[in-house]
């Protein structure tokens, strides 16, 4: 479990929304790879990418933070979740940071993603 704001975070950005995620659950940060769509998938899901020869299921963080989808994300930051194959999509990466911050949201990837592929939270 990934416990929100606890120990370093990473810093992303997507549109004008500032959010962490845990250093602990970041396995790797791509540039966004081509997407294949899953007919059917919730709308978060933008679909399957491959990333090093791994499928990676897409998640979209603008819809993970209840936003409008925009222009296409320039990174893919894969996370320590479902064996490494499930990633955001995010606009930027910003820092790695200690704690918690009011300028940005920590997640809580377990309460957010699990619903998403069926996991138990």
């Amino acid at each position: 479990m990934h416990e929100p704001g606890a120990g370093r975070v990473v810093v992303c950005r997507v549109g004008s929304q500032r959010f962490a995620l845990p250093v602990e659950a970041v396995r790797q940060v791509v540039a966004a790879p081509p997407v294949s769509r899953l007919p059917g998938a919730p709308e978060a899901v933008q679909g399957l990418a491959n990333v090093h020869g791994t499928l990676v299921t897409s998640l979209s963080a603008a819809r993970l933070l209840g936003l409008p989808a925009g222009e296409k994300c320039e990174w893919l930051i894969v996370l320590s979740l479902c064996e490494g194959r499930v990633g955001i999509e995010v606009d930027e990466v910003e820092d790695v940071e200690e704690g918690s911050s009011p300028a940005y949201r920590a997640l809580d990837l377990d309460a957010l993603i699990g619903p998403l592929l069926n996991q138990p939270t």
